[in-house]
């Protein structure tokens, strides 16, 4: 990059000197800015050049070579062979290309049954990094074609349907736009077929519908002959579907009975599965928004339930699969919070001293289930101040409290308490 500037510099000292004495007569002397202009084209294809150098280079793939002007009386592949090529393009661009930056053809115009030596037409289909062909490689640029004499016949059209509509459809009708294809090709492989089929898939298919289908040649056995081809090449078909029993995907609806204990509430439920398909009458079914279970006792529940229990059906109606389901609900205790008055119980205190005045109770506000918070005593709450090697004065000293351990101590009011010591 270092050599590229430098060369850049250069080749603009050396313009710049060339135009430097002309400057006052660039009006008059129309030739000098011509050649200004040709001398600034040739320094940015220098520069262009040597930012994209171009090379020469062969790329590691074949290109397939595709028939043009096919005579009308002679078959012969799609593809009949590759060609490889030498191409020239800036380097940056090499690695990126592709056979589809490519188009081969060998030219049959004029040719008859027989095999022959084409002459093969390369192009470049893109213009990235200034792309074009150098050579093509094949020998003498060309490839070895046979051609065979193109054989038809009449065949009959037949409709295949692949896989089946769901279980409460079924297939009504069909019809196809012909009845009958000329297929054509290579003779040996025209012999073989006996019809032209259009295959089509109804797979979930829950209503009629028409499609144009390509038609397939095929042998006795139902294989495809690749080497023939149909005319018409696509066709009409009309296919019908009809539904023969009504269902629904709905959603389990569970039903419960009864309530928790106090101080208990239930959070949610579930059910598994949480959707059933249902058949049945066609107003059911397009009326119906859920189905029912039987119900489920959570009188008095203290804990999660789970139960199977089984769908409440209409009359007339079912499901696909079993008729139970698992219910299951969520209980939880009822949280809540609630202060007490606790007195403070000191430790440490010298003999020598003693507290001026008496220590009111700290709040000790206390977080968990109301069936817990419901069956505290306050002396089952400890607070207590710690005034060892404390001497006489004020102090500030820090509360502790020990609660319950299935409860949680969200705060204590005062945190702190002031003490004041004296000497007995």
């Amino acid at each position: 990059m270092d050599q590229i500037r430098m060369l850049i510099w250069e080749a603009a000292v050396v313009i710049g000197a060339l135009l430097r004495p002309a400057a006052k007569s660039v009006r008059e002397n129309s030739g000098l800015a011509v050649l200004s202009v040709i001398l600034a084209f040739g320094l940015w294809i220098f520069v262009t050049d040597a930012e994209n150098p171009e090379q020469t280079r062969r790329p590691d793939f074949d290109i397939p070579v595709r028939p043009v002007n096919v005579p009308a009386d002679v078959w012969v592949p799609k593809e009949v062979g590759n060609a490889r090529v030498e191409v020239r393009v800036e380097d940056k661009i090499f690695e990126s290309l592709t056979k589809q930056d490519f188009e081969a053809t060998a030219d049959l115009t004029g040719l008859t049954v027989g095999v022959w030596d084409v002459k093969i037409d390369v192009k470049a289909l893109t213009d990235r990094g200034n792309l074009r062909i150098v050579d093509i490689l094949n020998d003498n640029d060309q490839i070895k074609v046979q051609l065979f004499q193109l054989i038809s016949k009449p065949v009959p059209v037949e409709l295949e349907t692949r896989n089946s509509p769901p279980s409460d459809f079924e297939l009504s009708h069909t019809r196809l736009g012909v009845e009958t294809a000329i297929v054509a090709g290579r003779q040996d492989a025209v012999a073989t077929v006996t019809r032209a089929v259009a295959s089509v898939d109804i797979e979930g298919r829950t209503e009629s519908f028409d499609a144009a289908v390509r038609l397939e040649a095929r042998n006795q056995s139902g294989v495809l002959e690749p080497d023939v081809e149909a005319n018409p090449a696509v066709v009409d078909v009309s296919i019908g579907i009809d539904q023969k029993s009504f269902s629904r995907a709905l959603a389990v609806s569970p039903q419960l009975k009864g309530t928790p204990r106090d101080g208990y509430v239930y959070l949610g439920v579930s059910v598994e599965p949480a959707v059933v398909t249902v058949f049945g009458s066609q107003t059911f079914v397009e009326q119906a928004v859920a189905i029912l279970t039987q119900p489920v006792d959570i009188d008095d529940a203290t804990s999660d339930i789970s139960r199977t229990v089984s769908l409440n059906l209409p009359t007339g109606t079912s499901v696909k699969g079993g008729i139970n389901v698992t219910v299951k609900v969520k209980i939880i205790a009822v949280t809540g919070q609630q202060a007490f008055a606790v007195p403070i119980t000191v430790n440490g205190l010298a003999d020598n001293l003693k507290i001026a005045g008496t220590l009111a109770p700290v709040q000790v506000f206390l977080f968990g289930p109301m069936t817990d918070l419901l069956k505290v005593n306050p002396d089952d709450i400890k607070a207590s101040i710690d005034l060892d090697g404390k001497d006489a004065g004020t102090h500030k000293i820090s509360v502790k409290v020990t609660a319950p351990s299935n409860l949680e101590t969200r705060s204590i009011s005062p945190q702190d308490v002031d003490v004041n010591l004296e000497r007995k």
